[in-house]
């Protein structure tokens, strides 16, 4: 979704696409605690919104298949949950992790491809790995089930990858590594 988007029809803090661009020409609005001067940025899920002016912080979320914006507090939007996509070696002890925002962390700690992390996204460093084992929650970011949490029961090989077993509130359903987001 784009900031301008967020802006102007979701907060209703600006009523033009002028509006929206001074704000974010002059400064006043950060996206994960760096400021961002194109209204047309685009802004992801778990990404937090920051309006420091006005001392103003919102997470982007999925509620019943839709993006919601939930008011969190000035701690909160510090952290971040990001998936892992990929893996590089960069040496014998240092690993490059490729996050789903496009950022790139250079690690020691031992992950795997699937796993979140909680980032610090001031300072842009690990908090905490959240593994994708058995009995991790995890929400659901694609699909009919978007927005719904669970728990990992296990998995099942298919011919081509992994189709991952989640208990969800409505019974157990079977997805992709792509549709999984693992949280704390």
């Amino acid at each position: 979704i784009s900031l301008l988007f967020l802006l102007r029809d979701f907060l209703k803090i600006a009523k033009t696409r002028k509006e929206a661009r001074f704000m974010t020409l002059n400064g006043l609005v950060k996206v994960n605690n760096t400021v961002r001067r194109d209204e047309n940025f685009p802004v992801q899920v778990f990404d937090t919104i920051n309006l420091d002016k006005a001392k103003i912080n919102y997470r982007l979320e999925i509620l019943n298949k839709k993006f919601s914006l939930k008011k969190i507090s000035e701690k909160e939007a510090l952290k971040k949950i990001v998936k892992i996509t990929g893996k590089s070696f960069i040496s014998e002890n240092t690993i490059q992790m490729n996050l789903d925002d496009g950022r790139n962390i250079i690690t020691k700690e031992k992950f795997s491809v699937g796993d979140s992390i909680l980032l610090n996204t001031k300072e842009s460093k690990i908090i905490n790995i959240l593994p994708l084992k058995k009995g991790s929650n995890i929400e659901v970011i694609l699909g009919k089930h978007a927005g719904e949490k669970g728990k990992l029961i296990g998995h099942e090989n298919l011919a081509r990858g992994k189709n991952y077993l989640i208990k969800l509130a409505k019974g157990e359903v079977g997805l992709p590594l792509n549709a999984l987001l693992v949280i704390e």
